[in-house]
């Protein structure tokens, strides 16, 4: 029998964490992409399901 070898975790780069614009959250799962006029980047939770309070 072959051993398996047991990989480290890596650590998530600062480039591929997403962060819900609308309430600041990191995302797990799927998201929404929005490219502004501007060219700025912003991603959202699916649906717009995150927990944010509404003003």
């Amino acid at each position: 029998m072959k051993k398996k070898r047991i990989k480290k975790k890596e650590r998530a780069k600062e480039e591929d964490v997403l962060i819900c614009a609308r309430c600041g959250e990191q995302i797990i799962g799927d998201y929404d992409y929005v490219k502004t006029r501007r060219r700025t980047e912003m991603y959202f939770h699916k649906g717009l399901t995150c927990k944010a309070k509404e003003v």
